[in-house]
């Protein structure tokens, strides 16, 4: 039964872990990309015109944004599709 309890307790702690790591991923990137697609898209591609470069920042911000999103729709996703495997198989062992 211990060995139970502790296995619950290091997938618990795994999760936990994995979505940290994965919440700094998209905060460093959402404080990076945005302010870099800013000063490259000013200084390279829109030839100092700081309006077209902050439009470029804004898109950038949104993409992240976005894309946390959706890998947070998919994770929880998964994790239904998991419990609902893990309560399929708890009924069939009772049968």
């Amino acid at each position: 039964m211990s060995d139970q309890i502790a296995a619950a307790k290091a997938s618990e702690q795994a999760a936990s872990r994995a979505a940290l790591i994965k919440l700094v991923f998209f905060a460093a990137t959402l404080i990076i990309l945005p302010i870099s697609s800013y000063f490259f898209t000013e200084k390279y591609v829109w030839s100092g015109n700081s309006n077209y470069a902050a439009i470029t920042a804004i898109c950038a911000a949104n993409i992240v944004l976005i894309a946390y999103i959706v890998v947070s729709v998919m994770e929880d996703k998964q994790s239904f599709k998991d419990a609902e495997e893990k309560k399929i198989s708890e009924t069939k062992k009772e049968r």
